[in-house]
C-alpha cells in the first residue's frame, strides 16, 4: 500500500490520499488526525509534495505526522517529502515560501530534514521517531526533496 499525505487533486497514481477535502473515506482527515486507518508497518511508501510546509511545526502537529508515518510503514519502507526551502547554502531561495499565508512552518534545507535523521539536534531529544536518510536533494535552486527510509 502507498500513501500520499495531502495529494488534494494531483494524486500520484497508485497511492491512497489522505487528504481532508479529496481522500475518500476513513482517509479523509487531516494529516495530524491520527492515528492513520491502518495498521502498523503495512505501507510501503509515503509520499507529502509541498504539504508539511502547512502542517504547523512542534509536537503536537509536525512531530505526530512523523511519527505516525513511522508506525505504518513497513522497514525499508520510505517516505517522500517535498517542500520549499527558504534557505540554500546560506543565501535565501525567495519570497514564495513566506509570502505563502497557508505556509505555517518553514524548512531550510538541509538542517531541516537532519533533526529527522538524527545528524543534526542540537543535544536534544524532541521526541521524533528516527529516520536513515535515502536521498536529500535541492531543485530548481529551492524546492527540497528528502527520501526517510524507516530502519
Amino acid at each position: 500500500m502507498n500513501v500520499e499525505i495531502g495529494g488534494g487533486t494531483l494524486l500520484t497514481r497508485g497511492f491512497i490520499n489522505l487528504d481532508p477535502v479529496h481522500g475518500v473515506g476513513e482517509w479523509k482527515r487531516v494529516a495530524q488526525d491520527t492515528p492513520w486507518p491502518t495498521a502498523d508497518n503495512s505501507v510501503d511508501k509515503l509520499r507529502a509534495s509541498h504539504v508539511m510546509e502547512h502542517i504547523p511545526a512542534g509536537m503536537d502537529h509536525r512531530v505526530k505526522v512523523m511519527n505516525e508515518a513511522h508506525r505504518v510503514l513497513k522497514r525499508g519502507g520510505t517516505f517522500e517529502i517535498i517542500v520549499p526551502c527558504v534557505q540554500v547554502n546560506g543565501q535565501m531561495t525567495g519570497w514564495q515560501a513566506w509570502a505563502d499565508p497557508t505556509h505555517v512552518s518553514f524548512w531550510v534545507y538541509p538542517e531541516s530534514f537532519h533533526y529527522l535523521d538524527g545528524l543534526f539536534a542540537a543535544n536534544a531529544h524532541y521526541g521524533l521517531a528516527l529516520w536513515e536518510t535515502a536521498e536529500m536533494e535541492v531543485r530548481n535552486g529551492w524546492e527540497g526533496r528528502w527520501v526517510g527510509r524507516k530502519p
